[in-house]
């Protein structure tokens, strides 16, 4: 079993990948995605609203920064 990433072109599917060769003349399933290719639309997840603001979670930069700069004796 093989899996490849193509694209569409006429009635062509065109792939890029050499090794298929050794497969010429076996049975295929073409499974056609609902994105172009290529051009796959990424969700924009608000991550805030996950997160319950706190006072010690505001100030985690600036602990993290001192531990860093005073890392060395």
């Amino acid at each position: 079993m093989l899996a490849l990433k193509g694209i569409i072109q006429g009635n062509t599917v065109i792939v890029e990948d050499e090794n298929i060769r050794a497969y010429e003349g076996n049975d295929v399933i073409v499974t056609i995605l609902d994105f172009p290719y290529g051009k796959r639309k990424r969700r924009n997840i608000d991550l805030d609203k996950f997160v319950i603001p706190t006072e010690r979670g505001q100030n985690a930069d600036e602990y993290v920064r001192g531990l860093r700069n005073n890392d060395r004796v």
